[in-house]
């Protein structure tokens, strides 16, 4: 493919994207439901405007790279820690029952084991970009449910990724043989991996007083104002290596540096700079770009077979999320409209969901068919997420409205 080509490809697929994006912004949806509808109108499902090619691929994994990075640097593991239990329990309540659900359903519909448990894992997501977009156009991302919920949030992705790093170790087996040997070394290679990544972020957050002092020099007599900007590339492309050579795959890496890369360990001033660069860079090209990519390889013939497990898939993703989150609300007192309001905030797996499951499609733990019905997924469950949650705070501010 020539570069004209690609270029005209980009310029066509940004544009209409970031049209998209924009409406569905004006109509109170996430942007990233406009750029997946806009790549499955451009791609062959529709007019076939655009077609994947080896470059928009190539285009789409360094996307990856920066939403993943983007997601790992807009979490707060300090804001969980300030929450505590209930963000860790919502969590795992909310987490375990879509997973069981998701897998369950799958293998009853003749699905294969590995992509039964991306199913049930990709079902368990709680998109942390989407959520706190949803909450900040709802205007509670400040008060207790707003907090509680994005802190479950990143605990519940943070669990995602580590199963998906087994989901994809298992992957890499026949199915029919297991060499138990190879299967412990790469359990054990993961393990020292993670273990690692725990002690790397431990050294960041509780022990680096004096690190983002003696940098303070260097950045002063930098001639560069992005000095920042690459030393946060560099670390993550670094751990993202390592990961690779861990045997997980190259995002989960990505992801983790997103996570440790602090105002500890460079300075507040240094760190807001760099994480206003990788914000302009991944919403204002790599993003809308990724989400178009993912909605034009879409394909709604192969979807067409599928229908009853999609939505059965659906009904069951959005009733067992809001179940577990609802439960785990309840055990730290939450009221039962708080809970419910809460609970229904967690079905957005936009862009988490998306990404991993461009990630198992690119591996082959999805085929075509499983591709759509993921992508059909994340799309209508973050699309409803907001419809479904606004009655249910509108009845907790009359509440307390009339306790006042």
């Amino acid at each position: 493919m020539s570069p004209e080509q690609l270029f005209l490809s980009i310029v066509i697929l940004l544009a209409t994207a970031r049209l998209f994006g924009e409406l569905f912004r004006r109509i109170g949806q996430p942007a990233l439901g406009g750029e997946l509808l806009a790549g499955m109108i451009l791609g062959p499902s529709l007019f076939g405007l655009v077609n994947s090619n080896e470059g928009l691929e190539m285009l789409s994994s360094i996307a990856i790279f920066f939403v993943l990075l983007f997601i790992g640097l807009e979490m707060d593991v300090r804001q969980v820690m300030k929450t505590g239990k209930p963000a860790v329990v919502l969590s795992i309540t909310s987490l375990t029952l879509p997973f069981l659900a998701g897998y369950g359903i799958s293998v009853l519909f003749g699905i294969g084991v590995i992509p039964s448990l991306f199913m049930g894992l990709l079902l368990s997501v709680t998109s942390v970009p989407v959520s706190a977009m949803i909450l900040v156009e709802l205007g509670i991302l400040k008060n207790r449910i707003g907090t509680t919920v994005l802190s479950a949030a990143v605990v519940d992705d943070i669990i995602s990724l580590v199963i998906l790093a087994v989901i994809l170790q298992l992957a890499e087996t026949d199915g029919a043989t297991i060499d138990i040997n190879a299967l412990g070394i790469s359990g054990l290679k993961m393990t020292i991996f993670l273990v690692g990544i725990g002690f790397l972020a431990y050294l960041v957050y509780k022990i680096n007083i004096w690190f983002p002092k003696r940098l303070e020099w260097f950045f002063v007599k930098a001639k560069t104002r992005e000095a920042t900007f690459g030393i946060l590339i560099v670390l993550a492309i670094t751990i993202s290596l390592l990961a690779q050579y861990a045997g997980l795959h190259f995002i989960i890496g990505t992801f983790f540096a997103g996570l440790i890369f602090s105002e500890k360990l460079l300075g507040k001033k240094e760190t807001d700079h760099a994480y206003g660069i990788v914000s302009g860079i991944t919403f204002g090209f790599f993003a809308p770009l990724f989400f178009a990519i993912i909605g034009m390889k879409f394909s709604g013939q192969s979807l067409a077979e599928s229908i009853p497990y999609l939505v059965i898939l659906i009904g069951a993703a959005m009733a067992t999320k809001t179940l577990g989150g609802y439960l785990g609300a309840r055990v730290f007192k939450f009221s039962n409209i708080e809970s419910l309001a809460l609970a229904s905030l967690l079905n957005g797996r936009g862009t988490v969901g998306l990404a991993i499951t461009t990630l198992a499609f690119s591996v082959g733990i999805l085929d075509i068919t499983l591709y759509s019905v993921a992508v059909s997924i994340c799309f209508i469950t973050t699309m409803l997420t907001p419809i479904l949650a606004k009655p249910f705070l509108r009845r907790v501010e009359v509440i307390k409205s009339e306790n006042v």
